[in-house]
């Protein structure tokens, strides 16, 4: 191979590591039973500043995630399992920051759960924690 050929490679060559979903996850995650009532769902939102909480069963089994929207819909008599959405998108930790952006843009979502190697619940990842990232990789935020 050529020198010019080689110094080309060299330039496209990937200069930067990957940044995973591990470092973005909010902890601690917040989560309710499916019978917790939805006053009690719009308290959680208010007093933990979240954009989505998650709803699991007594075995922590992941059954739905609740958005500030769901609970703001939610009628006052309704559980935390009626107004949940039972579609979530999930990652595990070590899927980087540029993929959980690319699922979240395809897909319209605000949140991504993530989970360890062995399925087990590590955190949200929210579309503010994207661009938290991205304002803090250009230099335009400084790092919390």
């Amino acid at each position: 191979m050529s020198s010019a050929v080689a110094r080309m490679f060299e330039e496209d060559e990937i200069t930067r590591e990957l940044e995973t979903l591990a470092s973005l996850a909010q902890q601690p995650t917040i989560i309710v039973a499916p019978d917790t009532p939805i006053a009690d769902v719009r308290a959680r939102f208010v007093t933990e500043r979240v954009a989505a909480i998650l709803v699991v069963d007594a075995g922590d089994n992941l059954l739905g995630i609740l958005t500030r929207t769901d609970a703001l819909r939610a009628a006052p008599d309704q559980c935390a399992k009626d107004a949940l959405s039972g579609v979530v998108f999930v990652l595990p930790m070590y899927a980087s920051v540029e993929r959980a952006a690319a699922l979240m843009a395809y897909e319209g979502v605000g949140q991504i759960v993530v989970t360890d190697g062995e399925g087990a619940l590590v955190g949200i990842v929210s579309a503010i924690d994207l661009v938290r990232y991205y304002a803090v990789a250009a230099g335009y935020l400084r790092p919390e």
